[in-house]
């Protein structure tokens, strides 16, 4: 009867290789900051989180290429991993998708699959850039987040339909309204920036004390 056992024998990893995948990941991940930082719509500051794309993209390439060498070695890693908890808080759904891309781009490069890696790479960045300048197609860019707030209740459809008026198209990101305190906040695509002051007189006309900050998403890039 024949018995088959687990090959522990180590792998040896080509040192040229290793490095040249390296520089790769480090310019795959280079592109990919600075597509994120002009096409994302996320609301944090985008080059703070972009730097993130290095360290995430390199760390997982030199991980999967030292497990691959070894099999005790990657269950060691799974061991390792799973004692381990992240509590990063991701704000935006598009961060998240983001930071799965760079974990692709590492394991690709790990695994030495160089050219699928690049290739889809590729092909992905060329689908996000093509997708966003498809959705933004004839929008005027004065876009900005607008913060609405006041010492008492407001009738939020109200709001919405005075903000449409002034907008191309206006997204609802938060609001929190009692009965003595009312937040609102949007994220509204303006048809001209003179709407923007067209809009702060209509808000104080209709309610006094009323206190309005506007913020440019090109500021937060």
């Amino acid at each position: 009867m024949k018995q088959v056992f687990l090959n522990y024998q180590n792998i040896e990893i080509n040192l040229l290789a290793f490095v040249t995948n390296l520089l790769i990941a480090f310019l795959l991940s280079h592109i990919l900051s600075l597509v994120y930082v002009k096409y994302s719509n996320s609301l944090s500051n985008k080059k703070i989180f972009s730097n993130n794309f290095y360290l995430i993209t390199l760390t997982t390439t030199l991980i999967i290429t030292v497990v691959k060498s070894s099999l005790a070695l990657s269950l060691g890693l799974v061991g390792a991993l799973s004692i381990v908890r992240f509590r990063a808080a991701i704000k935006e759904p598009e961060e998240i998708a983001y930071l799965f891309l760079c974990i692709a781009i590492g394991l690709g490069m790990g695994a030495n699959y160089t050219l699928v890696t690049v290739v889809g790479f590729g092909i992905i960045l060329a689908l996000v850039i093509i997708l966003n300048r498809y959705t933004r197609k004839n929008i005027d860019q004065e876009e900005m987040f607008c913060t609405i707030s006041l010492n008492k209740k407001i009738n939020l459809e109200e709001l919405l339909n005075m903000l449409k008026k002034h907008s191309n198209y206006l997204f609802l990101r938060d609001f929190d309204i009692t009965d003595r305190f009312s937040q609102i906040g949007v994220i509204v695509n303006f048809k001209s920036s003179k709407e923007i002051n067209s809009l702060s007189k209509e808000l104080n006309r209709k309610y006094s004390g009323v206190n309005i900050k506007y913020l440019n998403k090109r500021a937060l890039s």
